[in-house]
């Protein structure tokens, strides 16, 4: 690949033709070269397309699908044409800090974005948002496996939005739930004086615990206070706009507590309890 003299696609719909392009590839965006489109992929392409063109019927001239077809044709060859002009060997359809990404994080880069997001090749917070909450649909291990691969991107493409360590300072239980009428007063004090790193890790411990062993607590009151905490952690969170704990965060932060890594020992079983839509969500996106 180092040999190779490579071209960017800037245009959004050019670069959802190319990525429509290496779907129809061997391999498809699970090629180590995935975000590249190359001679031998426009070649195969164009059998496909002028295939499908070819089986339709004399009066399916305004068919939506052929005109679909048809201007994927026309963009394919304005791409082909871009390379030839240019004289590259291929044309990259990502943008350029999403195709540093590792062949791995790419690929996954590229399903977030052409699946879930705009479509642009560019890999924005709304897109892995979205992303989120498609994967979190999914039940099991896969959906748990998309859900950890989205955090570790968005971990590369924005540093500054995430925990950077599990490991420091975060407040327990023990340091900060009081018995009384108002058991987060003192944590609406303490977290005033946490860093912002410490912050997402206390949200994160609670996190954890509200979806294991609050669950099973003999107190009925814990779930509601657990509840509590997250929504003035993180309304804190929002407020500063700090960096926020990931469903990856949450998972290892609550494994090292072996109360909580009871309830987590497998990835189904963290894939059952662990929800970003009623962890992470509903506290950190309202």
């Amino acid at each position: 690949m180092s040999a190779d003299r490579l071209s960017r696609v800037h245009d959004p719909l050019l670069r959802q033709t190319a990525f429509s392009i290496e779907q129809m590839a061997p391999g498809g965006i699970d090629r180590p070269d995935a975000g590249v489109v190359r001679a031998p992929d426009f070649e195969h392409a164009k059998r496909r397309l002028l295939s499908i063109l070819g089986r339709s019927t004399p009066g399916a001239k305004e068919d939506p699908k052929r005109r679909a077809v048809e201007v994927l044709h026309e963009r394919l060859l304005q791409l082909e044409a871009m390379m030839e002009r240019e004289r590259t060997t291929g044309l990259v359809y990502l943008a350029e800090r999403e195709f540093t990404l590792s062949p791995r994080l790419r690929s996954a880069a590229i399903e977030i974005d052409f699946c879930f997001g705009d479509k642009d090749g560019v890999l924005s917070l709304k897109d892995i948002q979205e992303a989120r909450k498609r994967y979190g649909q999914v039940r099991g291990p896969v959906g748990w496996n998309r859900l950890l691969l989205t955090d570790e991107i968005e971990r590369q493409l924005y540093p500054e939005r995430t925990l950077k360590t599990t490991e420091g300072l975060r407040l327990l239980p023990e340091d900060w739930l009081v018995d009384g009428p108002e058991p987060l007063a003192r944590l609406r004090k303490v977290m005033l004086h946490l860093d912002d790193a410490a912050l997402a890790r206390t949200y994160a411990d609670i996190a954890a615990r509200l979806a294991t062993v609050a669950v099973h607590d003999p107190r009925s009151d814990l779930s509601q206070i657990f509840e509590g905490a997250l929504g003035v952690l993180g309304a804190q969170i929002r407020e500063r706009n700090s960096v926020r704990p990931t469903i990856t965060d949450i998972a290892r932060i609550g494994c090292e507590d072996p109360t909580v890594k009871a309830y987590l020992k497998t990835p189904i079983e963290m894939s059952r309890k662990l929800q970003p839509s009623s962890l992470i969500d509903r506290y950190l996106l309202s």
